[in-house]
């Protein structure tokens, strides 16, 4: 019996694969924009509605990372990036190299992941560092999208960062595996 034969059945699966979502998304049981992760295959929802400061700096980030990225590397908005069988997250931007599908990414294929945060910060440092840690992700930002900061994460080991550094608006910060970029916050558009 598929997941979608059990839903319909009324037996509501405990845990869910990254497979599993996908199906259901085509067979219309979940809607292609919906906002949720899977972490260790349960759903988490996340916000529908996002708060200005929010989307103003993905916006401004989103125009930075477009203008500096190598011609090797290609930047995805909100991409549904699956780390592993039961784990499909949606970081608001990350940096691949060209080719690749989202379904196809792991944490090693990523050369960078941005979260932009305004309330969700507790959420991003507290439970999305060590899952992104824990799968290989060399590079993570956490951009307070209020406090005009940016928190990376580096060195990956056994769930968690050792190097995480904060910087203020007025730091320079470059990606620690794309030469062409550098962030620094109060000089965005």
């Amino acid at each position: 019996m598929t997941v979608f034969q059990d839903i319909q059945a009324g037996n509501l699966p405990t845990r869910l694969s990254v497979d599993d979502v996908y199906a259901l998304t085509e067979a219309g049981v979940f809607r292609e924009n919906e906002n949720f992760e899977l972490i260790d295959g349960e759903i988490v929802p996340m916000a529908a509605a996002k708060a200005n400061w929010h989307e103003i700096m993905k916006s401004r980030l989103t125009r930075a990372l477009v203008l500096s990225l190598p011609d090797h590397a290609r930047l995805f908005v909100e991409p549904s990036v699956t780390l592993a069988p039961a784990m499909l997250v949606e970081p608001d931007l990350a940096v691949w190299r060209n080719g690749g599908l989202p379904r196809e990414m792991r944490g090693p294929d990523l050369l960078l992941v941005i979260e932009v945060a305004d309330s969700s910060i507790g959420y991003d440092l507290r439970v999305k560092a060590p899952i992104y840690a824990g799968h290989g992700v060399r590079d993570y930002w956490v951009v307070d999208a209020v406090r005009q900061t940016i928190r990376v994460h580096r060195a990956p080991f056994e769930g968690r960062y050792r190097d995480v550094q904060e910087f203020e608006a007025h730091d320079r910060v470059a990606a620690l595996l794309l030469d062409s970029v550098a962030i620094q916050l109060d000089t965005l558009d």
